[in-house]
């Protein structure tokens, strides 16, 4: 009994002298030395000490979380932090390094020492402490001589080696910068003065920090790799805007008794549709619009290769149906899987006669003098780049004296308004007769201006292309 009594004296008394340090995880024991005993005073106080402290805790969690939210530049970030652990922590040291894993390499971001901050140039093999938490991937303290005696020799890493100027410390703490299971760096504090300067609380809240600091740093870094990424897009985009341009013809050719106007707007920077013309002689002009099934880079890469190759078949072939042919077996040899609706025509400068092959293309609207629409005669037509065997649909058409052909692309007639409603063809047909005594190019130029004004804000999902040949 005496024991017992003893013990429990020197238990009570344990509790009414509490450790100097307000370190959570003391309180927590101490109340629950209270409990054991009946004081619930000590208890309710201890128990109270650690709500203040977590208060404390969160509240400086919160602050970091709500800065590192409005930074997305990595220096700022590893600023702010270093910033924060300086004025919370008992350390005259802080450092903040990254770590390359493959070159085993630290590179600190950030170090201050007693108020002054330090610029240590360049990527240092990284020291033994710093490795033994990338190692075990947790926290790690040491203290003393146990700083400056730390080795391994098996892993070939250096001891720590003091920056020139600053003091061996009495306490080193790191923990990991982790993003994912992968360690990307060393957060660490030192005190100059004692051992042993940081509790478990300390720790933990320290942990939390870097946890913090990680997420924003990898949001940062995606963020940066995201426009460099995007910056490099449009150098490549801007690239091949520029290459389009160059294949497609610059400028509308001119004959006599003829007003040839052309428009193309790409619904990206670049896009599928195409035109050209191809003079044969001094009395035929091969007039080709075609329109690839993909959008964008791809699309447009693919009608480079198809204008090329329509122009290399019209210098070899005279046949219609043998160039189509022709085109459409290289295609499907790229094995790209898209494919291309063309229309291929040659017209006859002197007589207005026009001969064209159709493969799944739209076909034309011819418009007479008196802006009536003349019927075309059609078949089915199939795209190049798609079957082995595919049918062509060829029609002999003939442009009146004072009237006019357009070929066009789908993305003309397919842009839709607010109300989900197509421009629709009666709208371009009517569009077509109401400007026919303008000038070819004007006319597509107010084709286009209606399109844009029909759908307002929504954006268009097609390329737009107009080629007219108005008879004098």
């Amino acid at each position: 009994m005496a024991q017992s009594s003893q013990a429990a004296k020197d238990k009570k008394k344990q509790v009414e002298d509490p450790v100097d340090n307000h370190d959570i995880h003391d309180y927590r024991l101490l109340a629950d030395q209270a409990k054991a005993i009946g004081d619930w005073k000590k208890a309710a106080d201890c128990y109270e000490h650690c709500l203040e402290q977590r208060a404390i805790e969160l509240a400086l969690i919160n602050s970091v979380q709500e800065g590192l939210s409005s930074k997305y530049e990595m220096q700022a970030i590893y600023d702010l932090v270093g910033d924060k652990l300086r004025d919370t922590f008992n350390a005259q040291v802080v450092m903040i390094s990254q770590y390359d894993s493959n070159t085993k390499k630290i590179y600190h971001h950030y170090a201050i020492e007693r108020g002054q901050h330090l610029q240590i140039p360049g990527w240092s093999p990284i020291d033994v402490s710093r490795f033994r938490v990338v190692q075990t991937k947790k926290p790690f303290m040491i203290n003393g001589q146990e700083i400056i005696d730390l080795s391994d020799p098996s892993m070939h890493i250096s001891p720590m080696v003091l920056v020139p100027g600053t003091e061996v410390p009495k306490t080193w703490l790191g923990v990991p910068l982790m993003v994912g299971s992968e360690v990307r760096g060393i957060v660490s504090l030192q005190n100059l003065d004692i051992e042993n300067a940081f509790s478990n609380s300390d720790i933990e809240l320290l942990t939390t920090l870097t946890n913090s600091m990680a997420q924003s740093l990898e949001n940062a870094r995606l963020f940066d790799e995201m426009e460099r990424l995007l910056t490099q897009l449009e150098m490549e985009m801007g690239l091949a805007l520029q290459a389009q341009k160059s294949i497609l013809p610059a400028v509308s050719p001119k004959y006599p008794g003829y007003d040839i106007g052309s428009m193309i707007v790409p619904a990206r920077a670049v896009g599928g549709d195409f035109y050209d013309f191809i003079p044969l002689d001094n009395q035929r002009l091969c007039i080709l619009l075609g329109d690839v099934s993909d959008k964008g880079l791809p699309a447009a890469l693919f009608m480079a290769i198809t204008i090329s190759l329509a122009r290399v078949e019209t210098g070899r072939e005279n046949s219609q149906l043998k160039i189509l042919e022709n085109i459409n077996r290289f295609l499907l040899k790229m094995k790209a899987k898209m494919f291309v609706t063309l229309l291929y025509s040659v017209l006859n400068l002197k007589t207005g006669d026009m001969r064209y092959s159709r493969a799944g293309h739209l076909k034309p609207i011819l418009v007479d003098e008196n802006g009536h629409l003349i019927d075309i005669p059609y078949a089915n037509g199939q795209p190049v780049g798609l079957f082995n065997q595919f049918t062509v649909d060829q029609q002999n058409i003939k442009i009146p004296k004072k009237g006019l052909v357009m070929f066009f692309s789908d993305g003309l007639y397919e842009a839709y308004n607010a109300q989900g409603r197509a421009f629709g063809l009666d709208r371009v047909k009517n569009l077509l007769i109401a400007h026919r005594h303008e000038s070819a190019k004007t006319i597509c130029e107010n084709l286009w201006s209606a399109v844009q004004q029909y759908s307002g804000e929504i954006p268009h999902q097609d390329d737009f292309t107009a080629v007219i040949i108005k008879r004098l």
